[in-house]
């Protein structure tokens, strides 16, 4: 991926973590790399060798930037400054947990299988949120139909470095999920039912990654107890 020469880079995710510090997840496709710059800094820095990777999500969490592939190994980003200009730049990406296996599949009926990862911080705990879809495919070149759905929540082990399933966000507790943006929110705040989920689909990576049409799917929630998704 050429970061300085394509017309076709797009910005999936923007981080204001401090005020010294944005980071950005800017890609093609399905790739992408982790950007860094100073607030009204005219230029991002980037480091031109590192591998692109299938970047799902990114998270400021207790004074440190972690960021979340495909394959469920979450990654921290040491940040360290340019000795010449004092901007800050991407020193070194380093596995903190390494994700279990889990693998798309395409079934007889024509339905598939895929997911979506997410990063949000909770009660003080990172949580990885694993959406679970499931849609129908007629055919080549035709957009799918989502048939089932469902959320699969982790937290953080850091001392252990694995994911741990939790069967509760808590009572008290409503996630809010989408690639721009994550958050925890107290149900006192928003007068909603807690230990529920609700989520929106970002339309383009519908297209792109999924192939099914987002257009009855922009925005739902799902309830940890029951284990259903309501539109």
């Amino acid at each position: 991926m050429h970061m300085n020469t394509s017309e076709q880079l797009h910005i999936s995710k923007l981080l204001m973590c401090s005020a010294n510090l944005v980071a950005a997840l800017v890609g093609i496709g399905h790739t992408s790399q982790i950007l860094m710059c100073q607030p009204g800094a005219l230029s991002w820095s980037v480091r031109a060798y590192d591998q692109c990777k299938r970047f799902e999500d990114m998270t400021f969490y207790q004074g440190k930037l972690y960021a979340i592939a495909d394959d469920e190994n979450l990654l921290v980003v040491n940040i360290s400054q340019d000795h010449s200009t004092g901007d800050p730049q991407v020193s070194r990406i380093g596995q903190v947990i390494e994700g279990e296996p889990w693998h798309p599949a395409v079934f007889e009926d024509n339905t598939m299988r895929c997911k979506k990862l997410y990063l949000v911080e909770s009660h003080g705990v990172l949580l990885m949120a694993r959406r679970t879809i499931l849609c129908r495919v007629p055919g080549p070149g035709v957009r799918g139909e989502v048939v089932a759905g469902r959320f699969e929540v982790f937290k953080a082990d850091f001392e252990h470095s694995r994911w741990v399933k939790v069967s509760t966000v808590g009572a008290d507790q409503v996630l809010f999920l989408g690639r721009r943006c994550s958050r925890a929110m107290s149900v006192s705040l928003c007068g909603l039912s807690g230990d529920c989920i609700f989520f929106m689909d970002d339309e383009e990576e519908n297209r792109m990654d999924y192939r099914y049409d987002g257009e009855n799917t922009s925005f739902c929630f799902f309830e940890m107890r029951s284990n259903d998704v309501y539109s």
